[in-house]
């Protein structure tokens, strides 16, 4: 990915509109507020084995469901209807969301447990999900954060760093509040280059830099990896290692890869019109 595409990005998030795994939307209502601490915080990272054999990943990878949201606020005129059906939910189907994953006895896991879990088989919850947001929305602070303490929930947060301080985005320091609350920080690029277009410089810029950002901002070990519009190619799997990174997480239009499963892991991009029902109904499909 060349200059251009980055002096796009970067003159969108200045006028406070980025394209949000593959739709343009506009940002949240609401600027970024510091993020009150769960009730609960997520465990150390427990023991993994990254050279568990590749079957054996392959074969608990559909253990745990893995939902991905993106901005949680209520729809505008202008919103389009792909961004609605996928990339902006409203806060009230947010919360139905999440009370139906509670009522349905679900436990939340962090991006370590799960890894543990993929390559060692450690034992998860009964019901075991993993919660993750994607592209440093300054509504998953506002909104986000605090219905997950409500409820007493972690997840992993997926973090742009390009838009950082921006008005309507996560600043630095909600970033370091998410880790501190016990949530997981991860990376999602620079600027949201797709990861199959890289050459060059760009696996620094996109890979290496934002890690690095965050481990700093954080002061912990930045380990998962999540590509931009779920878009990747096995060339990328090389660069991802250097970078440091141990699982990539895509969306659910692709299969995992056989030969390298942990950087090729499967999400379910929620649905902004589903009710609890439909939430259960979907986790349910294979």
């Amino acid at each position: 990915m060349g200059s251009s595409r980055r002096s796009v990005l970067l003159g969108a998030v200045g006028a406070t509109v980025l394209a949000a795994c593959g739709t343009s939307v506009p940002p949240p209502a609401a600027p970024a507020s510091p993020a009150p601490p769960p009730t609960t915080t997520a465990p150390s990272a427990p023991a993994v084995d990254l050279a568990a054999p590749a079957a054996q990943v392959l074969a608990r990878a559909a253990d745990v469901p893995v939902l991905c949201w993106h901005q949680l606020r209520d729809w505008r005129a202008g919103d389009s209807a792909s961004a609605r059906a996928t990339l902006i939910c409203p806060p009230a189907a947010f919360r139905a969301q999440l009370d139906a994953l509670r009522a349905g006895g679900y436990t939340t896991i962090s991006p370590d447990e799960h890894l543990a879990h993929l390559t060692t088989g450690a034992p998860l919850p009964p019901k075991p999900v993993l919660l993750t947001f994607d592209d440093s929305q300054g509504s998953q602070i506002t909104t986000g954060v605090p219905e997950l303490a409500r409820r007493s929930m972690h997840a992993a947060f997926f973090v742009m760093t390009v838009p950082l301080g921006k008005p309507n985005w996560m600043s630095r320091d909600d970033v370091r509040r998410l880790h501190d609350a016990g949530h997981t920080v991860a990376a999602h690029t620079y600027d949201h280059g797709r990861a199959d277009r890289y050459a060059g410089a760009d696996w620094n810029t996109q890979l290496a830099k934002p890690r690095a950002t965050l481990e700093a901002i954080t002061g912990a070990p930045v380990r998962h990896f999540a590509y931009p519009y779920g878009d990747w190619v096995p060339a990328d799997f090389a660069h991802l290692d250097q970078a440091g990174y141990v699982t990539g997480y895509q969306l659910a239009e692709k299969p995992v890869d056989p030969t390298r499963p942990l950087l090729s892991l499967r999400r379910t991009l929620v649905g902004s019109t589903w009710d609890g029902p439909a939430l259960m109904a979907a986790m349910a499909r294979p």
